[in-house]
Parts: C-alpha cells; sequence; structure tokens
C-alpha cells in the first residue's frame, strides 16, 4: 500500500513538482475565498430580519421575501425597499459582524449560533448574540471582547467556512 502512495505522489508531482497556478495578463489566479456566515435551512440570515432597521430602528424588524438581497453566502431580507437600496450601496457596513455567528463566542475563539433578537449595535456595526447572558459577558468589556472577536473571525473562517 505503501508504495502505491508513494508512487502517487510521484506521478502527481511530476518532474518538475507541483503545478503552478496558470497565469492570466492580471496575475495569478487566487482560490475562492472562504466565507462563513450563519443561516437557516434556506439561505436566510438573521432569521429574515432587515439589517438596517436594527441601525434605524434600533429593533429587530421583520423583512419580506419581496425585499431580499444576497451578500456573502446569505439572503437578507428588509422591511423596505429602501432598506434594501441601503444595504446594496454598503453590504459590508450593514451585514451582521462575524457572519452573524455570536459576537461573544467569537472573542472566545468559538462558533455559536446567535438568536437574531439579542443584539447590540456598536460603532455602526450590528453584532448578535446566542444569549442574553452571552450579550452581558460581552458588555463586560465591550471594546476588549471585540478586538478578540476581530481578531479570532479570520482564523474561524479559515477553519469552518466554505
Amino acid at each position: 500500500m505503501r508504495t502505491i502512495q508513494l508512487l502517487v505522489l510521484v506521478a502527481a508531482l511530476g518532474c518538475g513538482g507541483a503545478a503552478k497556478p496558470a497565469a492570466t495578463p492580471a496575475g495569478p489566479i487566487e482560490p475562492a475565498a472562504r466565507t462563513l456566515v450563519n443561516v437557516d435551512e434556506r439561505g436566510v440570515g438573521l432569521g429574515g430580519h432587515d439589517p438596517v432597521a436594527y441601525v434605524t430602528d434600533n429593533a429587530p424588524v421583520a423583512g419580506v421575501t419581496e425585499h431580499a438581497s444576497q451578500h456573502a453566502g446569505a439572503s437578507y431580507q428588509f422591511a423596505t425597499a429602501e432598506h434594501k437600496a441601503t444595504f446594496e450601496a454598503a453590504r459590508n457596513k450593514h451585514a451582521p459582524q462575524y457572519g452573524g455567528y455570536c459576537a461573544f463566542a467569537a472573542s472566545q475563539n468559538r462558533l455559536s449560533p446567535s438568536d437574531p433578537k439579542v443584539f447590540l449595535v456598536m460603532d455602526g456595526q450590528l453584532l448578535v448574540f446566542t444569549n442574553q447572558d452571552f450579550l452581558d459577558q460581552f458588555n463586560k468589556d465591550p471594546a476588549g471582547n471585540k478586538a478578540k472577536a476581530d481578531q479570532h473571525w479570520p482564523g474561524l473562517v479559515a477553519e469552518h467556512g466554505k
């Protein structure tokens, strides 16, 4: 068996080593970016709540399928066409941080689903939490926990993203 594995490895590498990505006039081809987003079985983020309304209304407001927009692997629904247009003008600004996963869990370098009704808008960014206890824990040091979540998020995406 070991001989077969070695032969497969040698055949895969060939005489010149590993193959290099093809180049385009713009440069080498980059691998597709990984994404990590918390969605339901239909691919809807935030449980169908309008991500813009968290900031404008300081409340989770139900969106409707007629006003839906795609971003980073999730479909987000909006209460109004105006909210949809606001989102589409600056998707990264209005999408939930950490792919809609719990911000406190991200600060602990782990993933936890979130309850879209437990949230915090911090510096204009939407953070959602698994439950009220996690929000309370986060609020003991919001700036420190946000910095930790920002630091851990790329590694969580690399490990768990698609």
